[in-house]
């Protein structure tokens, strides 16, 4: 039987296009910009062809994800949305129950790397671990809705701050129970410092009114939680996780570190995590974990501190 998904945006929509391609499917393509490609330009058209969809994929503006996933939610058997999901916490909740015949989940394909197995050892055998994505320089099209906090939400804190809270929830079995010692976020630069991008364009009339550094600590009975999140340090790139080897545990007397690149996520992670989705369709406690997970991501991205 031929699979069909619908791919929203055709920006980080190209990746899951040619990983749905890889697993099989036949893509339908939608961007509201003629210029990218797309089948169609919208998404009432898509759903007029097609009627209906194993899986969608929203990786489009921020603000426009909640409006999206409800209108494929009629005709979908999977929503993936691209983080930081929705406006917050409550919306989210609102959105899956009100579709409760559709599984909506927010995309955290750092959960599916090949190497998480390896990583939760560490973490036991650690008193301390430091997730890291600090960019040299890769602030989002500065001036355009990424940098607008009431398109965006939020800066660094909705763009990378969930990746790092996804590892931490995979890796940290008692994140639930874990105590928050840290939220901050801060702006350190304003418009006028663009000059360039390594991602996107710039838009000098626009605005730059969103976090660009975050940082986030948890502490739980054995471990000490750091996550830092960094669009422009201008000072190298350094997207890690460090853990801290308890002396004890490792036999010696001095402390030793461990420190794992992360890298941008591989395409495997993206079919792990789309074919273990499908793959649990009708498995209710799968899709439970995933709703404490969404949910935990939206409550503590909303509430950090600016």
């Amino acid at each position: 039987m031929s699979k069909n998904s619908i791919v929203i945006g055709m920006g980080i929509g190209q990746l899951y296009q040619q990983v749905l391609n890889d697993l099989g499917y036949t893509v339908v393509t939608v961007d509201a910009d003629p210029a990218k490609g797309a089948e169609f330009t919208d998404v009432d058209s898509a759903i007029e062809k097609y009627k209906n969809f194993d899986t969608a994929h929203i990786c489009t503006p921020n603000f426009t994800h909640a409006e999206l996933a409800e209108k494929l939610a009629p005709y979908t058997k999977i929503i993936f949305v691209e983080k930081p999901g929705v406006e917050n916490s409550k919306s989210w909740q609102n959105l899956v129950k009100s579709y409760s015949n559709t599984r909506i989940v927010m995309v955290k394909n750092n959960q599916w790397r090949n190497n998480i197995t390896e990583l939760t050892e560490l973490v036991e055998n650690s008193y301390m671990v430091d997730i890291k994505w600090i960019n040299d320089d890769r602030v989002p099209s500065p001036g355009t809705w990424f940098t607008t906090k009431s398109l965006a939400y939020g800066g660094v804190s909705r763009d990378l701050m969930p990746h790092l809270l996804s590892l931490f929830m995979v890796l940290e079995p008692n994140y639930k129970q874990a105590i928050q010692t840290k939220n901050s976020a801060r702006t350190v630069w304003q418009l006028s410092d663009f000059t360039k991008t390594d991602y996107g364009t710039i838009n000098k009339n626009g605005v730059y009114d969103v976090d660009d550094v975050c940082s986030l600590s948890f502490k739980t009975d054995n471990t000490e939680w750091n996550l830092t999140a960094d669009w422009r340090s201008c000072a190298g790139d350094e997207r890690c996780i460090t853990f801290y080897l308890n002396p004890t545990k490792n036999g010696s007397d001095s402390n030793i570190t461990v420190s794992v690149e992360l890298g941008l996520c591989p395409e495997y992670a993206y079919k792990n995590m789309i074919e273990d989705c499908v793959k649990n369709l009708n498995n209710n406690e799968f899709w439970q974990h995933q709703l404490e997970q969404d949910y935990y991501i939206h409550e503590k991205v909303e509430q950090i501190e600016m």
